[in-house]
């Protein structure tokens, strides 16, 4: 095989890559993304701003079930705050103000501010 043949295949190949990387970047960010720190909305089930106990706590289980289905670790599972500690004014109900309070502590909330700011 000739010198230029090596070149025209490795250019191909080059391409092929390149093009395999650019289809799946947005895939691999929006996989990234998806289980980070969820939005209230996420939380409040039946959407009337106030997230009880028993929703807080289904909609965890069901997250952690997500993520073992797709073989995920459960780092820090145990260091999760519980619904006790977010309903700072004990009511009963987590408001979205404290749900706020909560997610601007959380560290995964700063590391995906970091890497978005990294990204502008």
């Amino acid at each position: 095989m000739s010198s230029f043949h090596w070149l025209r295949a490795f250019l191909i190949l080059l391409a092929t890559c390149a093009v395999i990387i650019v289809l799946s970047a947005p895939a691999i960010a929006e996989g990234h993304g998806k289980h980070q720190c969820p939005e209230y909305a996420d939380i409040d089930a039946n959407a009337d701003n106030a997230v009880t106990a028993e929703e807080f706590y289904q909609f965890r289980a069901k997250r952690m079930s997500e993520r073992a289905a797709e073989g995920r670790k459960m780092k820090n599972a145990k260091n999760a705050p519980s619904f006790e500690d977010l309903d700072l004014d004990g009511d009963g109900n987590l408001s979205a103000d404290e749900f706020a309070e909560h997610r601007a502590s959380c560290p995964m909330m700063k590391k995906q501010k970091a890497a978005a700011a990294d990204g502008e």
